[in-house]
């Protein structure tokens, strides 16, 4: 089998893999997270609590002291304090992070950034190059950015003035079905 035609299986099976666990029931959401973080639960939390900015720590806190009975919604908290709507997605990219190449999964994207899986140890300020093509572009988009953050399963990429052309098949892409 050629590389290109693994890399073609991997990805139909990500796509495939993503659908299927947006469609699930939270409950079955949380207990399939539950076993890929093998019962380390508290740990995971307090990483995540720890990479949250000093902001989203205190609505955070604010929410959890409201009382037991209030249930915290992040999803709100996170939508909050973002300026655009994040799409959910499972798309291939290549980057660059002083002049070192990278290959992964961006798993979430809007016109003002993106969100990409990655175990390596990049910091807070690195410029990034992204590369990628949107189901819906038949062009590759090459964008310049910034990291604004890392957490344990990727990071967090702040694009830099797009153009308008770029910006458009983003948000293209953000508003059409999810379709595999």
């Amino acid at each position: 089998m050629t590389d290109a035609t693994q890399s073609s299986n991997h990805d139909t099976i990500n796509l495939m893999l993503a659908k299927q666990i947006k469609e699930l029931p939270e409950e079955r959401q949380l207990i399939l997270l539950k076993q890929l973080l093998k019962g380390d639960i508290v740990g995971t939390l307090f990483k995540l609590i720890g990479e949250m900015s000093e902001g989203q720590q205190a609505l955070l806190l604010e929410q959890l002291q409201e009382g037991s009975a209030k249930v915290v919604n992040l999803e709100e908290t996170e939508i909050a304090l973002r300026n655009y709507h994040r799409k959910s997605c499972m798309l291939n990219i290549t980057y660059a992070v002083e002049q070192q190449n990278f290959e992964s999964f961006m798993l979430d994207i809007s016109p003002a950034g993106a969100f990409i899986e990655t175990d390596e140890a990049f910091f807070a300020g690195q410029q990034i190059k992204l590369s990628f093509t949107l189901p819906s572009a038949p062009q590759p988009l090459n964008i310049s950015g910034e990291i604004l953050w890392k957490g344990m399963l990727g990071i967090g990429v702040k694009f830099n003035d797009l153009p308008t052309e770029q910006t458009d098949a983003i948000a293209s892409f953000i508003e059409e079905e999810d379709r595999i």
